[in-house]
């Protein structure tokens, strides 16, 4: 119960639920490379496939359940992606849920479903036939190539008995992680309404944290121009916290762009811990730099953490959150090496139980590299983000939503595989022909009004290289690992430059360029990241942005995505003005 004698309710998606609590067997970067559900493709075979139904067919049906005990309410969530209500077939039972999956694996070579791909299923079917008072309910898998768009489907039927029993089980090995997080929540917000602030408050300090309250209270955002001294960091993360207490935000995600800031947020966290705070905390560490083997491959032939990975890894956060509430990268590998898992997988699933995530920018808006488990398909939380040093985001935005594609890099990839693949060498010299036309029209630069040729190549050459990994998961005597990775680290780059294509707006300048090394590039060029940046801070209740250098804080504003109603301060320097000097150094030359 909360403290108004409410029952508390942990909301959680189906695909969450099955893809945390029934995983199993290895990581496998070899698989990885193909996106089982690539999103915007996902989307479109999902529409395609919904359209070709009759009338019977239901599309994207809400389902929702709640799950209770005698401490709380699991409301369980999710859409059906269709449910027929009368077949047209003879056999029983003649309700069917539809579960569709994109994907580019090879269909006549998929024995059957995809395990948790069907348990997701069988939660919807449960849902469906619990509401409807149904004996029995059939469950269809349909998996389409989005590349060919071949269609197979696998069917299974279910009594209604047979599926309580199955889905009460694993309602049952959720129970763990329900009972821990609801214990720790009441724990946490005691701590945090009791919290005092555990400084006596420098000048103008005590005002800061209010602006940052308020902003939080209202929803908002708070652009802070903090002069070095005053105290930033413990200044928003303290009347964070003591919001949380009150209800207004349940996660805490402190960005920023250099690993020393990092470091403070978690200094300061530790301090309000010692204070009393009863306050999870855990700090991402990037692959490469957590990674125990001396090369990042993660596979299981390859490296023994990988091996298994996910038949541990549950044991070993469990392991973790009962024992430490400071998840930091210490703690996270003497962990990860105690039940022999992935350190850097095992850092992003605790992640889903910490109160404060102390993070790259990245993690937020990178549009490939943020946490798909809170921001992911569209979601939104009640979370409060603390933007540190956010004169940064800029620069930083510039970069994470522009791409570029490099002709040459066309030219070696397909000497690369010269005798290897004819159909990706035809298609790699389409892509370098159509940057050939652009690059005799660019003298030095060039603003490109027209690009569309070479995207559309280059969308068929995505295709391709896609089917390569597919069928090369293992090296041979042809196709060493050497050149998989060459075509993977290729691919990478194709569909980000694909992504990014299909974000350009005004907010774009689209140019090629000559190079002095005499390479030619064709750039998307985010110069105003405004929208996308805006976009990620609205998954989130409030965002607090700050740095010592916001000046002009006007010009800040409009790149960092600030809307109507937002809010700026600039908080006074806690030095004595009497005591200030400007020194010029006249003997130092400036000239270049």
């Amino acid at each position: 119960m909360d403290g108004e004698g409410r029952k508390t309710e942990i909301h959680i998606s189906v695909r969450n639920l099955v893809e945390f609590v029934l995983r199993e067997g290895d990581i496998d970067n070899r698989r990885g490379a193909m996106p089982e559900n690539a999103m915007q493709e996902g989307g479109r075979i999902h529409r395609m496939i919904q359209k070709r139904m009759g009338a019977d067919y239901r599309a994207e049906v809400p389902l929702k359940y709640g799950y209770e005990t005698d401490a709380y309410t699991i409301v369980l969530e999710g859409r059906a992606d269709g449910i027929f209500t009368g077949t047209g077939e003879t056999v029983e039972p003649s309700v069917t849920v539809d579960e569709i999956k994109g994907t580019y694996r090879e269909l006549a070579k998929m024995k059957g479903a995809v395990p948790v791909h069907l348990a997701q299923a069988k939660c919807y079917a449960y849902i469906y036939a619990k509401q409807k008072g149904l004996g029995s309910i059939r469950v269809r898998m349909t998996y389409c190539n989005m590349d060919t768009e071949e269609i197979r489907y696998f069917h299974s039927s279910y009594t209604s008995g047979e599926l309580e029993e199955w889905f009460m089980g694993v309602m049952e090995q959720y129970r763990r992680w329900a009972d821990f997080e609801t214990e720790w929540k009441k724990r946490r917000q005691k701590s945090a309404k009791k919290l005092q602030f555990p400084f006596a408050y420098r000048e103008g300090q005590k005002d800061l944290v209010t602006y940052v309250y308020r902003t939080i209270y209202h929803g908002r955002k708070l652009f802070i121009e903090a002069p070095t001294g005053v105290g930033k960091t413990i200044s928003t993360v303290f009347p964070a916290v003591k919001s949380m207490g009150e209800g207004r935000g349940d996660r805490i995600f402190y960005l920023t762009a250099k690993t020393i800031t990092r470091t403070v947020a978690e200094e300061a966290f530790a301090l309000l811990r010692e204070q009393g705070l009863e306050f999870k905390t855990v700090m991402l560490t990037a692959k490469d730099k957590i990674c125990f083997m001396e090369e990042t491959e993660c596979n299981p032939e390859y490296c023994p953490y990988a091996k298994g990975h996910y038949d541990r890894v549950n044991d070993a956060i469990y392991d973790l959150l009962t024992h430490s509430d400071n998840f930091g990268r210490d703690a996270v590998e003497e962990y990860g090496r105690k039940h022999r898992v992935c350190p850097f997988e095992m850092c992003l699933d605790v992640s889903l139980f910490a109160d404060g995530i102390i993070c790259d920018y990245n993690y937020l808006f990178d549009p490939h590299v943020y946490l798909k488990r809170f921001f992911g398909d569209g979601s939104r939380g009640d979370f409060l983000f603390l933007v540190d040093e956010a004169h940064n985001l800029v620069d930083r935005g510039r970069e994470m939503y522009s791409a570029v594609m490099c002709k040459e890099d066309f030219l070696k990839l397909k000497k690369t595989m010269k005798g290897l693949d004819s159909n990706m060498e035809r298609q790699l010299e389409k892509c370098n022909r159509e940057l050939l036309t652009l690059k005799r029209e660019c003298e030095t630069y060039r603003i490109e009004e027209y690009t569309a040729p070479f995207v559309m190549a280059l969308q068929r050459l995505c295709s391709t290289l896609e089917r390569y990994l597919e069928e090369h998961e293992k090296p041979d005597a042809f196709h060493t690992k050497e050149i998989r990775s060459q075509v993977l680290e290729f691919y990478f780059e194709v569909t980000h430059f694909l992504d990014i294509y299909e974000r350009v707006d005004e907010n774009y300048v689209v140019y090629s360029e000559m190079r002095e090394d005499g390479s030619f590039i064709l750039k998307l060029f985010c110069v105003n990241p405004s929208k996308n940046l805006s976009e990620c801070m609205k998954k989130g209740r409030s965002t607090i942005l700050f740095s010592a250098t916001l000046l002009p804080i006007r010009y800040y504003k409009e790149l960092l995505g600030a809307e109507e109603g937002d809010y700026e301060v600039y908080a006074q320097s806690v030095f004595d003005a009497g005591r200030r000097a400007l020194f010029v150094g006249g003997d130092v030359t400036s000239k270049y």
